[in-house]
């Protein structure tokens, strides 16, 4: 019995130890399979059409432990060397392009793993789907061209987009493309959508034109998708508003897809946490939801019938729900703030008031500088005296009778500028006195004198002609009638060249021909123009000008500041005077 049992141990024994060497065994090739499990695992399959290119690679690009132990085989024993059409170009398998003779099993090995492709080259006219999409209906979906690595060896590679065939814009279907056509996107997805979607790359390799293909079946899913609401305004919005007054606001929202979205969904207001049901001020006056084709929408208005300080700087809510969720848009009532606008007149009035007051001095500037003069002894002390005897001197052409320019200088300036205006005047002909030397007199007066008038008319001619002989212009002897000339070369001479005295230019009875005249007199006209004066018509009494005219109102002006102490004006009969000033 005791060897019996003691047999009966040692069997048991041998068997536990068969059991622990069998169990060992497969957890070594348990081992071993999960150590290549992510290179030899099911066998990939890949669908390509004949006529174009196809790359087939054995890894990931990141995976290069064993790339250069890569080789590859097809049907088991059969090697790639002999095959038209591949290339093996860095361990990857080129087809240029595939044809119908490819089909079957490629082989991808290294020393420790091995990798199994089928390849199945289809001649149909569109290649087959190498994936397969599902997007839900009334959403948007998209579609991948996946030919990165024919993009990336052409960058300048041509894409169209084919479904089932044709191309997509005869298919009426709002597909947008984007990135460059590498995609497809399907706004508000219907059953119209769903088919095969073709991307066709073309570009080229080495001089030699490829092209590559990708489709993608899509499939539309009827059943129905809920998505949370979205307010799209206001977000986060401040409104500028007058307190008291009344305002409207507006809140849009996208309230989801689907049938029975409608009936789930509403929109409502808050002031401030409370509802605008408890506000007697506010009203909900208008909510509607409407679906589209796109989705369901809504758009809600409150109306505040009177802005109250209250609703000022508080948060306003306009939310939006469905049976998924809610969204919340916010906005602020906040006061006006006018100060921009105010600022903006203001700047207009000042910059208007500044165009009209330099337009005004422009219109307006001889009887400004006549009113400046009348009102500058009352707030200013008195001045001193400058040294200067006459307030003008008088030059006018002499001649055998009584020309009118004579006639004016010796009756109607002293009438009107000396007698009514206190001015003192030196008229040529009529202050000079018997005997004296002309020369001296002549120029010692002038120093003497504030401004020269010189009195011109048609009748008018100088011996100053530059065609004359030098002799002539400049005697050492003049009789009174050529007396003028003298004085006026002087006074031009003194007016152009020393800048000692202003030269005030008066034409009588029209335009005087200038030509017959010294060209200083000419160069003075042009510079500063002249002051004309014309004779009273026939059946005027007076042959003096009004005191208030143009004409002496600009004379004066060129004239300098009354003397202290001077007559003040007294009414005239008016005459017939106009001005022209050039």
């Amino acid at each position: 019995m005791k060897l019996k049992a003691s047999n009966y141990i040692a069997k048991i024994r041998n068997i536990m130890s068969g059991e622990f060497y069998l169990c060992f065994l497969i957890t070594t090739l348990l081992l071993h399979l999960s150590h290549g499990q992510e290179h030899q695992g099911a066998v990939e399959v890949h669908h390509i059409s004949a006529g174009h290119f196809f790359r087939l690679k054995c890894g990931d690009d990141d995976d290069a432990e064993d790339r250069t132990t890569v080789t590859w085989s097809r049907g088991g024993n059969q090697t790639l060397n002999m095959t038209s059409g591949v290339e093996i170009r860095e361990e990857v398998l080129w087809f240029l392009p595939a044809h119908t003779s490819h089909n079957g099993h490629y082989t991808c090995e290294s020393r420790s793993w091995e990798k199994e492709f089928v390849l199945s080259v289809d001649t149909g006219p569109c290649p087959v789907p190498a994936e397969i999409r599902t997007v839900s209906q009334g959403t948007s979906g998209v579609v991948f061209c996946r030919q990165q690595d024919v993009l990336h060896l052409d960058p300048t590679a041509h894409i169209r987009w084919f479904k089932d065939c044709s191309p997509v814009d005869q298919h009426g279907e709002k597909i947008i493309e984007e990135d460059g056509l590498k995609r497809l996107r399907l706004v508000n997805a219907t059953e119209s959508h769903a088919g095969v979607y073709t991307c066709l790359v073309e570009f080229s390799l080495q001089g030699r034109n490829h092209t590559a293909t990708h489709s993608t079946q899509l499939k539309v899913n009827k059943e129905k998708v809920l998505l949370k609401p979205q307010v799209t305004y206001p977000r986060k919005e401040t409104v500028m508003v007058e307190p008291g007054s009344r305002i409207e606001l507006l809140c849009s929202a996208f309230l989801g897809v689907g049938e029975g979205t409608e009936s789930e969904s509403s929109m409502f207001w808050m002031v401030d946490g409370s509802h605008t049901e408890h506000i007697e001020q506010l009203n909900v006056t208008k909510t509607t939801i409407h679906p589209s084709s796109s989705g369901v929408y809504g758009r809600s208005t409150l109306s505040i019938y009177e802005v109250r300080p209250e609703f000022l700087n508080v948060p306003i809510s306009c939310i939006a729900r469905n049976a998924l969720g809610r969204d919340i848009g916010l906005l602020w009532l906040q006061p006006a703030n006018h100060s921009g606008f105010y600022t903006c007149v203001c700047l207009c009035l000042a910059f208007s008031m500044v165009v009209l007051g330099v337009a005004m001095c422009c219109l307006f500037k001889v009887d400004l500088v006549l009113a400046y003069r009348r009102l500058r002894p009352l707030v200013s002390k008195k001045q001193a005296p400058d040294g200067k005897l006459y307030d003008a001197y008088v030059s006018y052409l002499h001649g055998d009778g009584l020309s009118r320019a004579e006639m004016f200088a010796l009756q109607v300036l002293p009438e009107v500028l000396e007698r009514r205006y206190g001015y003192t005047l030196f008229v040529s002909g009529r202050d000079d006195l018997p005997g004296e030397a002309i020369h001296d007199v002549t120029s010692e007066t002038m120093r003497r004198s504030r401004r020269l008038i010189i009195v011109l008319s048609d009748q008018s001619a100088s011996p100053l002609h530059p065609k004359m002989d030098p002799e002539d212009q400049l005697p050492l002897h003049q009789s009174s009638q050529n007396r003028p000339s003298y004085d006026q070369q002087i006074g031009l001479y003194d007016a152009l060249i020393q800048n000692g005295l202003r030269v005030v230019l008066v034409e009588i009875d029209g335009k005087v021909d200038y030509t017959s005249l010294p060209e200083s007199l000419h160069y003075i006209r042009r510079k500063q123009g002249a002051l004309r004066w014309r004779r009273p018509r026939s059946g005027k009494s007076s042959s003096t000008a009004s005191p208030n005219g143009h004409f002496w109102k600009c004379l004066r002006y060129h004239m300098p500041s009354k003397p202290e102490g001077a007559l003040k004006p007294q009414p005239t009969p008016g005459i017939n005077c106009s001005i022209e000033l050039y």
